[in-house]
């Protein structure tokens, strides 16, 4: 009977040291070069962002308040004729409310990449060595407008509510994603000044019967098909109801609706597969066993992706309903 007692006591005592050892289910940290780059059509300024992988001391990530940049970087861009070397540079930041410190960025300007080209980002550090990223920025986009479409967006006073405008889009065979949003530009004057604003169409809402404000839906970034070959629809009645709204912001001030512009983005494969990994709950009708990141970088992590960016522009007449 002792000897019971004692492998009881010993037992017990071997469990309390055991919950006094502190828990952590993370692993060691592996550092690795991290190398982040959206390369545009529709800006001359690029950026490549270089960092290094970092674990916070507590459970919440965003507790991490330093600086991981990787400070001895060397940034090229490999297009087909030639390498362009990306200068280091420090951002100002628009939000410190968790870092205090600027951006540190590298930079290649000017330089606007071509529709349908491949380039490839290098980068090189004395600490972690060779890192590289392919991307191919999609084709050039052809959009068309419909003849009922062109009209009401000239004169919705002059159509029903449930009136349909439509756009015809051929994307390129390299897009793996898109998004059309449609977007309505105005001056207004402020004062003595002229200011330039634009506002979105929604394709619905939470009341798309009345075609209320409240709770508008816009369009998301999707999957192109197969045939590269989409169309957009709206409504009239959401048309009307935007510029219902701008004019009730400014009722005592003139408003002058220049054009409405329907835009095309295009993404990558690498950018569409960055989004829909960090998207996973956009897509309700399957089980979720992806990755939780995924990275297009060899020699290290991260992502380098592209978009294109093609428009269609609508000019509305000078006599526009919606001007005062």
């Amino acid at each position: 009977m002792s000897k019971r007692i004692l492998i009881s006591a010993l037992m017990a005592v071997m469990l309390l040291i055991a919950c006094n050892q502190p828990f952590d289910p993370r692993a060691p940290l592996d550092k690795k070069m991290v190398v982040f780059s959206v390369l545009s059509t529709d800006r001359q300024m690029q950026f490549v962002r270089v960092q290094q992988s970092y674990m916070s001391s507590a459970s919440d990530p965003t507790s991490f308040t330093s600086d991981n940049s990787v400070t001895d970087a060397t940034v090229y861009l490999r297009a087909s004729n030639g390498l362009q070397f990306l200068k280091d540079t420090l951002l100002s930041r628009t939000d410190t409310s968790r870092y205090k410190f600027p951006m540190r960025a590298f930079v290649l300007n000017p330089f606007i990449p071509r529709w349908g080209e491949s380039y490839e980002v290098i980068v090189q550090s004395v600490s972690y060595g060779l890192a590289s990223a392919s991307v191919t920025v999609p084709g050039q986009t052809e959009i068309l407008i419909s003849s009922d479409a062109a009209r009401a967006l000239d004169r919705p006073d002059k159509y029903e509510q449930a009136a349909q405008m439509t756009f015809m889009v051929q994307m390129s065979g390299i897009s793996k994603g898109y998004v059309g949003r449609l977007l309505l530009y105005y001056d207004v004057l402020k004062g003595s000044s002229w200011v330039e604003e634009r506002v979105e169409i929604p394709v619905s809402s939470s009341d798309s019967s009345n075609y209320s404000l409240d709770y508008p839906v816009y369009p998301r970034l999707t999957i192109t098909p197969p045939t590269s070959r989409v169309s957009a629809y709206y409504k009239n009645g959401y048309y009307k109801a935007i510029l219902n709204v701008v004019n009730s912001r400014y009722p005592s001030t003139r408003i002058i609706f220049k054009w409405a512009t329907f835009v095309v983005l295009q993404a990558d494969k690498n950018l569409s597969e960055y989004y829909s990994s960090t998207h996973a709950s956009m897509d309700p009708y399957s089980t979720r066993l992806d990755d939780p990141f995924v990275s297009t970088v060899d020699g290290g992590l991260g992502v380098v992706g592209a978009y294109s960016l093609d428009s269609l522009v609508r000019l509305l007449p000078g006599n526009f309903w919606g001007n005062r």
